[in-house]
This record gives C-alpha cells, sequence and structure tokens, in this order.
C-alpha cells in the first residue's frame, strides 16, 4: 500500500471510487444521492476523496502523461469501458500506490493537512500581526507563518485575496512558484497543474524555482507553472468580486456562470447545452445560491431541475 497515505484516507479513496462509479452508472435512484451527500458531508477526508475523483477525471480528459496512460490501459481490455469505470480503477491505483498520479506531492499538499480550510461555498477573512487581511475563497485551504516579520503563506487549494498594508511585506507559496509583495492587493488562485495570478493594486513579483521572475502591476493577471509564464492579460471585469461576496456577470455565456456558480455549490450543478449559449448579467450574493437558481428562472427561459438540493440541472423552460 501507498506509505503516503494513511487508513483513513484510504478507505475514503475506495469509498470515493463507489460513489463515483454509482452516481454515474445510469440505474441511480434519488436515495443514492441523499446517501452519497451525507457521506460527502460526514468527514473532511471524504470530500478530499471525492475531490481526487473530480480531478482524476478531468485529467482522464486532458492529459497523455503516462500516468494517464497506465490508467486508461485498464480498460484495454474493454474497449467501450465507460470513463466512470477508470476513473474507479484510478482512484483503487491511487490509494494502493500503483498509479501515484503524483502520489507523494498530493498527498503532501493535501488541503486536510493546512491551517486553514474552508468548505464549499464558505469564506474565511483572517488578519496577519503584520495587518495583512485575508480572505480564503470557498473549498480552499492555506498554511499560515506567522512568526516573523516577513510573513509567508502557503495556498494548497483554492483561492486566497491578500491584501498588504503600507510599509509590510508578504509572500505567498504555490506548487509553480513563489509571489513577494510590499503594499499591494492581489489574489491567488491554484489551477490544475498552474497557479494564476492577478493584482488589484500596486505590484508583485512572481518567482519560479528555475529562477525566472515577472512583475505583475494593478490591472495585470497572468498564469506561470514550473516551465514558465503565460502573456501578461487585463483583469476581467469585476475579477476582485468574490472578496466581497459577489458573483458579478456581464453578458456572460450561461454556462461559463454556472460553472463559476458551481464552485460554491456543494454537490453537481450543471448547464445543458441546448441553453448554454445564453447570456446573462447581474450583481449575485454568493452566501445564497438557491436564491441565484431562482433568479435565473424568472430572468431566462430557463428552469432548475432537481433530483436533489444537491443534483441540479438547468434546461429549457
Amino acid at each position: 500500500m501507498n506509505a503516503n497515505l494513511n487508513t483513513e484516507q484510504l478507505a475514503s479513496l475506495r469509498q470515493a471510487a463507489h460513489w463515483f462509479s454509482q452516481l454515474n452508472s445510469g440505474e441511480v435512484q434519488a436515495s443514492d444521492y441523499s446517501a452519497w451527500q451525507l457521506w460527502l458531508n460526514a468527514a473532511p477526508v471524504n470530500a478530499w476523496a471525492w475531490q481526487q475523483a473530480e480531478r482524476l477525471q478531468t485529467r482522464m480528459a486532458a492529459s497523455e502523461s503516462p500516468a494517464s496512460a497506465r490508467v486508461l490501459t485498464l480498460a484495454a481490455h474493454g474497449r467501450h469501458a465507460s470513463r466512470r469505470r477508470v476513473v474507479k480503477a484510478g482512484l483503487v491505483l491511487l490509494g494502493g500506490g500503483a498509479l501515484g498520479m503524483g502520489g507523494y506531492r498530493e498527498i503532501k499538499q493535501s488541503p486536510l493537512l493546512a491551517d486553514v480550510r474552508t468548505g464549499v461555498g464558505e469564506q474565511r477573512s483572517l488578519v496577519l500581526n503584520n495587518g495583512t487581511a485575508l480572505m480564503l475563497n470557498t473549498a480552499s485551504a492555506l498554511d499560515v507563518d506567522d512568526r516573523r516579520d516577513a510573513p509567508w503563506l502557503r495556498l494548497r487549494q483554492g483561492e486566497l485575496m491578500v491584501t498588504v498594508p503600507a510599509r509590510q511585506t508578504c509572500r505567498v507559496i504555490t506548487g509553480n512558484g513563489t509571489i513577494d509583495a510590499g503594499e499591494s492587493r492581489f489574489a491567488v488562485r491554484l489551477l490544475d497543474g498552474s497557479s494564476s495570478l492577478e493584482v488589484f493594486g500596486q505590484q508583485a513579483q512572481v518567482t519560479l524555482a528555475s529562477g525566472q521572475t515577472l512583475q505583475v502591476n494593478s490591472g495585470q493577471r497572468c498564469q506561470f507553472n514550473d516551465q514558465g509564464f503565460s502573456s501578461l492579460e487585463t483583469n476581467a471585469l469585476a475579477a476582485d468580486a468574490w472578496g466581497r461576496g459577489l458573483l458579478i456577470a456581464n453578458d456572460q455565456r450561461l454556462d461559463q456562470f454556472i460553472s463559476n456558480l458551481s464552485r460554491y455549490r456543494p454537490g453537481w450543478l450543471r448547464c445543458a447545452p441546448s441553453v448554454a449559449a445564453l447570456r446573462i448579467s447581474g450583481t449575485y450574493r454568493l452566501n445564497d445560491t438557491d436564491q441565484i437558481l431562482r433568479a435565473l428562472a424568472t430572468s431566462l427561459p430557463v428552469q432548475v431541475q432537481r433530483r436533489t438540493r444537491f443534483w441540479v440541472t438547468i434546461t429549457a423552460a
């Protein structure tokens, strides 16, 4: 077995594999969704294991890495094996140590081990000893070292807003690089294989392990990974609205809006292809996603189909 995983994590990975297979079997009933949600909410380790299932599904769709190939090879004897069977097999291997999928690194950075965590739909504010203000976004995890003049933070999962006061400094570390800033306001988000930085006031500097550096100024954003940086771009309109508890859309495609909203709502929230291209504008409070769904049904020709509270699809009215 994988020595980097404890008994509880191994058990939850296997349970997540079971639930992923069951919920995508085409034979699921309402009672199954309710039972899955109870399991998901029962312990933080279950939420972590479910996240591994979702990440693995995404990587199976996008990655051509040797690790992915090893999982897909499991389906070789069954040419039409479904995605759910491949993901389930991958999770079992991850728990058993045969797959790895970045094994040690991912477990070492597991949000379960973080100093501060937020659940889905939860946001949390903190103030460091030097006056630096933090806002941890939904489903995020953070380590904090506040014992020095220049505090540092390690973002393990999710998204973080940082406001550094005058004459102070702060450092944020991700798996892709290090961000250093004096007086400034900026947001850092972990993506699949990369990190993003958006600066809303003053500037911040990113340094990669290779020594490459990039200064990002107010109103700019970039993505970076171990190899380098993307081109600097202008921040999206109201990109920092989540720091005020808001979700703002300005003539945005509905499927993009639903994708953003799903980050703040537990369970499954999807948009049917038939309404994906509808456009939406408005300002919504993130602390009441049910109200946002009701507003959609009154402002657009759509209906909200609920199998359970945790399984919602937006379809044509």
